[in-house]
Order: structure tokens, then C-alpha cells, then sequence
């Protein structure tokens, strides 16, 4: 059971026995800004931040900072209260690394059938010398920090003999963690090459490069009046930019947790299943993705046959027949369900929901059912109970909280749990944006969201100069015990590399927009500032405007040149990249969105175009819950070619 189950809104027993850090997984991302940060997402539905707040005054992409806090709980694991610096002593420590050098190659998932045969090599294969290969782990080293607005507690390592800031530890005027990581420097000291052509391995494996991602365990001891209070510690890890900050995948990394542990008997599915809570962002996380997919805005965006935003449409789907009155609309229930892929896949049919590539793709469509993904298990049950009549229709009936301080203390803790991992990926794991495929292996965890932590004392097995998928899957593998930087070695490096090229519509004789990989991180295709002008201009004609609409710019149009060339133009100008904020519509016009997501680049871009005066004026207007849709997107695009790591092994 989890760590809130069955709290009451206020405990009766107010002695704090123990504590707990939350959230369990805090996600922090990198900027080029020099000072500036955010704190990242604390409820899962947060209003959408103003106009420019994502960037510094000199349109550098601001961190996100993880920020952490402590909870007390009573003998019968009830929440007591937040435990501050005004309420506890409070030391916080933190150890973070970046082990992406000295790890094996990403190739493949490796508990997926396809990667059976698989036999990964080390990174930087040539350095063999025990100590040399020690050089390219980035360490920071244990670092605290405590009381109130602290600073100074720098994580730095170094590579190669090279220093590399991974990050700092800061306290805010509570004594919370804020925990901020790199700022997205990805270097070579010996201007090795960042992709070989001849070498289709090397594609997000580049010998000699380092980034300065990290992850790594999150503790503190804390003490009330004297006492001693134990407290379960937590992770953080860095991740790449969210360049749709709005929008979630379909299948969120919280997902695939919540279902790993409900089948594991850990947690419980969700019963009785609400319309809103349970079932809504299911269909319309797809609408969400009509802002960063041209092929999802065409089915399900604006006006489309499956507009899950429509309020028209949510009637129908939330409508729940009388007693002894006939079910009008379960067929169009039972139709929606039909539609998406069932998690016991079973052939790679590229048109069943949900249009995101999956673990083992190939180009074109080969015969593997992990060919594209699928929602949860748990996710499915809950579109069943739906079809069927049983749930409760509540639309418009609960408003999300807008931030922590609106949800009760009994539920904060599993609101930041989940909030972290809400705006993070779960599909597809190749490797994936914040995090990869350990991460759905129980092994990994010793409660819900908690990560098994390594002792100090306790060195890691050496797997040898190569692993396969035994050794990946063994009882006394990796998928155990976790060490600083053992949850980002798995990713790409250097992450640029990634990011500029896991794109959509790979196969274009099928489609030339989906299936997709990561859109709701990564835009395909994306509403650019000129047509947002044209849309909103009222001196348009409306079939010019509708055509602005329609059009979707491609995201990654910045870059150009050779697939070399475009991942070091993405590790020079990653912080100028598209960036999808929220901007209204013209007051009470039908024909378009009340809110669109609209993509601004930085200055490391070509300017964007001039804007007519109707829309800066537009673009000034404070947005309101009234104003703002169910929620809202962001898109990328593709022209480059395939990068050969993207085909299945």
C-alpha cells in the first residue's frame, strides 16, 4: 500500500513516528540560462505559466528545478504535517553521478524479446586501463546543504580530467531541497565525433563525449525538539528540457509505475472509476497531442472526428442513461474502446490508438507487436468499466487543484509522487527522455516509487567487457540495488543527440506524421508565431485563417545539414529551441480553439516573425481557468533521415 493510503484529511494521533521525502522521484531539467529557474510541476494539472516565463530576460530556456519536501506520519501511517525548518531540524544530503561514459551502449531495451541475442559493448571500448575507465564517471560526491535559504553545496566532477557541473543543492525560505542539475553542456575534450556513418552504433553512443546529466539518492536526518525521526529517502534525476510543458504523453511514466505496482498487488486499481479523474485524460491526452503531432491534430484536434476537447462530444461520452432508459451512446463507447491497442499485443498493426512507436520499431512495420505501444493494463480495465456503464459522471463536477496548497495535507505527498512522473515518458523506451526500461522492473524498488538504494560500502558486480540480456535480467544484474547515476546510464549520450532525432512518421509511404516517439516532450510539428498572427487577425478572410490553422511548422526545421551536423547544432542551441506556450484565441470565435499552443524559439533561432498588433494584444490578455481548455500541446517534425539506431536489432 502506498505511503497516504487511507490518511484522513487531518490525523487524530499528531506524534510523528517517521517521515518520508516526497516526491519519491523528483525530476529536475536543464537550461542554458545562467541564474534563472522554475520549480517544476507539483499538481497534476497546473495552470499554464505566463508568456516568457520559461526564459530569462536574455531568452536562455531556464532549469527546472526538483524541489523536495519532507512529510511526518503517525504510528498508523497517517500524515501528521510537513515538517519545515520551522518544525525540524533538517539536514538534507544528496549524491549524484553521471555513469553514461563508462556504461554499455544503448542499442535496444534489453528485456524485450528482440534484444535476446543482443551483446551490448562498453562505451569507449578502446579505454581499458581500470583506472582510465574510472575517469569517465562524472561524480559529484556527497553533498549538503540545511536550514533556511542555503546555497553553495555544488556538485562537480570530472571527466577525463576535464571539471563538469553537474548541479547544486540549494534550501528555499522553509528549508525545502531545491535541487537544480546541469545547465545541457554536452562537450568532447578530444573533439571526438558525435555520430560515424559508417558505424550505426555510435548514433547516441559517442565515444569521448560527456553530458552533464545525473541522477542519484536524496536523504536527510531530521530531529524534532531532540528526537531522532527516520525518514525514507528519495532519487532525483536530471532530464532533458520539456519543450511542451502542458502536455502529457498517453501513456506517462506514472502510469506504467501505478500499473506495475497494481499488478504486482502493491497498489490497488481505481474503484469506483470516475469520468474525470480516470477516464477523460485517457481520450483527451490524445486531443492534447493535436499541438505537436500534424497527424493528431487532423483526427484529434479542433473540429477533428475524435475531438476529446469538444464539449459537445464529452456530453455524449459521459452520458449515463436512467434507470430502465436505454444506454444511447454505449456503442460509441464500445467503438472508442475498440480503437485503441490492447496491452496484450499481438501483431504490429500501426492503426489501433495510441499512434506512438514502440520499443522494438522497425522501418517499415515488421512483424514484432512491440512495434508501437500501448496504454496500461490498468488504463484498459478502466476504458472497460467505462464502456460498460460503470462510472461515476462527474464532468464538471471536480476542478483540479491549481497548486499544492489546494490539495489536503493527507494527499500532498501522492500528489507530488505523481506529478513528477506525470509530465514524464513512458513510451517509447528507446531509449526514452527522462528515464528507460529498468525503470518497469520491480526489482528496482522497495515501495511504490521508492528506489532500492546501493550501500556505499557495497560495490557494483563488473558485468565485464560486454552485457547480454542474461546478465541485464540476473537476480544479482542491474535492475537492483542503485547507485549514483545508475538510472541515467542507460540514456543516450549525449542527450542532444537523442532528442534532435527520435521524431515521427518514419515510414512516410505509410504516413508521413505518425506514429510518433515523444511529442509531448519533443514537438514533431508545431504552430508557429506567423500563422498564430494570421489565425488571430480578424482582417483575414476566414478561409486564409483556416489555413493558417491547419498549417504545423516543422520543430526541428533549425536544424540542418548531415545527421552529425544537426546533433551539434542541437548541442549548441538546445535552449533556443520551440518552446510551446499558451495564447488565446479571438473572443467568442467558433471556428478556432478559445486557447492554442503556439511555438516561440530563442535567440539562437532565426527571429521570430513580427506579430500583427491583434495578436500582441491577444498574447497580453491573462488567461483564466475559464479561458483554458480541457489541456493543451505541443509538436515536433521530421525531414532529416532515419537515424539507423531507430530500426529494430
Amino acid at each position: 500500500m502506498s505511503e497516504k493510503a487511507n490518511s484522513p484529511a487531518t490525523a487524530t494521533d499528531t506524534e510523528i513516528v517517521r517521515a518520508a521525502i516526497h516526491p519519491a522521484i523528483g525530476i529536475a531539467r536543464v537550461g542554458n540560462s545562467a541564474d534563472e529557474f522554475f520549480i517544476g510541476p507539483q499538481v497534476t494539472e497546473p495552470p499554464a505559466a505566463p508568456l516568457g516565463f520559461y526564459r530569462d530576460p536574455q531568452g536562455a530556456l531556464k532549469r527546472q528545478a526538483a524541489q523536495f519536501r519532507i512529510y511526518g506520519y503517525n504510528a498508523a501511517g497517517e500524515v501528521v504535517g510537513e515538517l519545515t525548518a520551522d518544525s525540524a531540524d533538517i539536514q538534507w544530503t544528496a549524491h549524484v553521478a553521471n555513469r553514461k561514459a563508462a556504461w554499455y551502449q544503448w542499442q535496444i531495451a534489453m528485456d524485450i524479446p528482440e534484444a535476446a541475442t543482443t551483446v551490448l559493448p562498453l562505451r569507449n571500448a578502446t579505454i581499458t586501463d581500470p583506472a582510465a575507465r574510472e575517469s569517465l564517471v562524472i561524480d559529484g560526491g556527497v553533498q549538503s546543504v540545511g536550514g533556511k535559504n542555503a546555497a553553495g553545496a555544488v556538485f562537480e566532477g570530472m571527466f577525463t580530467g576535464v571539471p563538469v557541473y553537474l548541479g547544486e543543492l540549494r534550501t528555499d525560505d522553509a528549508g525545502r531541497l531545491l535541487f537544480l542539475g546541469g545547465h545541457g553542456v554536452s562537450a568532447s575534450p578530444t573533439d571526438s565525433p558525435i555520430y560515424i556513418d559508417s558505424d550505426p552504433n555510435s548514433f547516441i553512443n559517442a565515444d569521448g563525449w560527456y553530458d552533464d546529466m545525473s541522477d542519484g539518492p536524496v536523504s536527510a536526518t531530521v530531529s524534532i525538539a531532540g528526537r531522532p525521526i527516520p525518514v525514507e529517502s528519495a532519487w532525483v534525476v536530471t532530464a532533458p528540457p520539456d519543450y511542451a510543458p502542458q502536455l502529457k504523453a498517453e501513456r506517462t511514466l506514472y502510469d506504467l509505475l501505478y500499473d506495475l505496482y497494481v499488478q504486482a498487488g502493491w497498489l490497488t486499481a481505481p474503484s469506483p472509476i470516475s469520468f474525470t479523474q480516470d477516464v477523460y485524460p485517457i481520450l483527451q491526452r490524445l486531443s492534447g497531442l493535436q499541438w505537436v503531432n500534424q497527424g493528431f491534430a487532423t483526427q484529434f484536434g479542433f473540429g477533428g472526428q475524435n475531438d476529446f476537447e469538444d464539449p459537445e462530444y464529452i456530453a455524449k461520452l459521459t452520458w449515463q442513461p436512467a434507470p430502465g432508459e436505454y444506454d444511447v451512446y454505449q456503442e460509441l463507447r464500445r467503438q472508442i474502446f475498440n480503437s485503441f491497442r490492447s496491452p496484450i499485443k499481438t501483431d504490429s498493426n500501426q492503426l489501433p490508438w495510441p499512434w506512438v512507436y514502440g520499443d522494438a520499431m522497425d522501418v517499415p512495420a515488421g512483424d514484432s507487436p512491440r512495434q508501437n505501444a500501448t496504454i496500461t493494463a490498468t488504463q484498459y480495465g478502466i476504458l472497460q468499466q467505462w464502456v460498460a456503464g460503470a462510472f461515476i459522471a462527474d464532468w464538471g463536477m471536480i476542478l483540479p487543484p491549481a497548486s499544492l496548497d489546494d490539495v489536503p495535507l493527507s494527499e500532498q505527498p501522492a500528489m507530488l509522487d505523481r506529478a513528477a512522473l506525470d509530465f514524464c515518458l513512458a513510451d517509447a523506451f528507446h531509449p526514452g527522455c527522462e528515464m528507460t526500461w529498468p525503470m518497469r522492473h520491480l526489482t528496482l524498488y522497495k515501495l511504490p516509487f521508492r528506489i532500492k538504494e546501493r550501500p556505499a560500502d557495497v560495490p557494483e558486480p563488473n558485468y565485464g567487457p560486454t552485457l547480454d540480456q542474461q546478465q541485464a535480467l540476473a537476480a544479482d544484474g542491474p535492475l537492483y540495488l542503485q547507485g549514483p547515476g545508475d538510472i541515467g546510464r542507460w540514456m543516450g549520450l549525449p542527450w542532444q543527440a537523442d532528442t534532435a532525432y527520435c521524431r515521427a512518421g518514419y515510414d512516410t509511404a505509410y504516413d508521413p506524421f505518425q506514429p510518433t516517439f515523444w511529442p509531448a516532450r519533443v514537438p514533431n510539428q508545431v504552430l508557429s508565431d506567423s500563422d498564430y498572427a494570421i489565425v488571430t487577425d480578424p482582417g483575414q478572410s476566414p478561409a486564409v485563417r483556416q489555413e493558417a490553422f491547419a498549417n504545423r511548422t516543422n520543430w526541428n526545421q533549425p536544424l540542418q545539414g548531415s545527421t552529425a551536423q544537426q546533433m551539434e547544432q542541437m548541442v549548441r542551441i538546445f535552449g533556443s529551441m520551440g518552446l510551446l506556450e499558451e495564447r488565446i484565441g479571438l473572443p467568442d470565435d467558433p471556428d478556432f480553439p478559445a486557447v492554442m499552443l503556439v511555438a516561440s524559439y530563442g535567440p539562437d533561432v532565426a527571429p521570430a516573425d513580427t506579430l500583427t498588433p491583434q495578436a500582441v494584444t491577444l498574447m497580453a490578455t491573462p488567461r483564466t481557468k475559464a479561458s483554458k481548455g480541457a489541456n493543451f500541446t505541443a509538436q515536433e517534425a521530421q525531414d532529416a533521415p532515419l537515424p539507423v539506431r531507430h530500426t529494430k536489432k
